[in-house]
């Protein structure tokens, strides 16, 4: 607390209690003025008060149309952990192969009986395969995995149509090979 005193005009010393050295008791001083609380919808603490996450049941989900490398449609739950393809599935993983001589050189791999999926990003000259869950071993509730997690394995090739058919299938038969996917004959 800072204690001064200080002589009036008149001659009489008052005492000045919390004041500043530089303050003039003869000054009239200027109280401080209250902002107004904003009460509109903009004032943040309203928003948290109307927020309202979104579940699943509040988003109407598309279907995702999903192919075999012959062109069947196969049931989603048989790929994508509990059961349903992520709305982001076909910008990340393109469309089926549809090119005979890559789809040959594939089921020489992966044989039709156990489900795997070929699929070409829309893109770039990458393809993917996809694991069937029954034969995945990184996609689980072991691995923490979240609905809709899925996987696959990417191949790639440098240039547009540049795919040697015998390098695919080396690359294949890498995947297979690879020990992340489980196969019981």
């Amino acid at each position: 607390m800072l204690q001064n005193e200080i002589k009036t005009e008149d001659g009489l010393e008052e005492e000045i209690i919390n004041g500043d050295q530089n303050d003039n008791p003869n000054e009239p001083k200027e109280e401080p003025k209250e902002e107004p609380k904003r009460e509109t919808p903009n004032n943040p603490a309203h928003a948290i008060k109307e927020f309202k996450p979104e579940t699943d049941e509040d988003v109407e989900r598309v279907p995702i149309h999903i192919f075999d490398p012959e062109g069947n449609e196969v049931d989603e739950k048989d790929y994508f952990f509990k059961g349903e393809a992520p709305s982001y599935f076909k910008e990340i993983s393109g469309q089926p192969v549809d090119r005979e001589d890559m789809i040959k050189v594939f089921r020489k791999v992966f044989k039709a009986k156990h489900g795997f999926l070929f699929y070409k990003d829309r893109t770039k000259e990458v393809y993917l395969v996809i694991i069937p869950i029954r034969h995945a071993t990184e996609v689980g509730e072991l691995n923490d995995s979240i609905k809709g997690d899925f996987q696959k394995h990417a191949i790639s090739f440098l240039n547009e149509g540049s795919v040697n058919l015998d390098t695919l299938q080396k690359k294949l038969e890498s995947i297979s090979n690879s020990g992340t996917i489980k196969i019981a004959e």
